[in-house]
């Protein structure tokens, strides 16, 4: 066997288990959250309801024409 062949066989099956790893992982939630998804464990103190918005709700209907 040709040993530039046997690199590129590990570097694919390295890239395989790469996206199998990275596949699971979206499939069971688990990784880096940004805390207001199922995966995080924070809270937003800012809001009562817990949800957080990046527009006020008085200023989304706003316009500059």
């Amino acid at each position: 066997m040709d040993w530039q062949l046997l690199i590129v066989g590990v570097l694919v099956l390295l890239a395989l288990i790469y996206l199998g790893r990275q596949t699971l992982r979206t499939w069971r939630g688990k990784g880096a959250g940004c805390g207001t998804c199922k995966c995080g464990t924070s809270k937003t103190a800012s809001s009562p309801s817990g949800a957080q918005s990046l527009i006020p709700v008085d200023q989304v209907r706003l316009r500059r024409r």
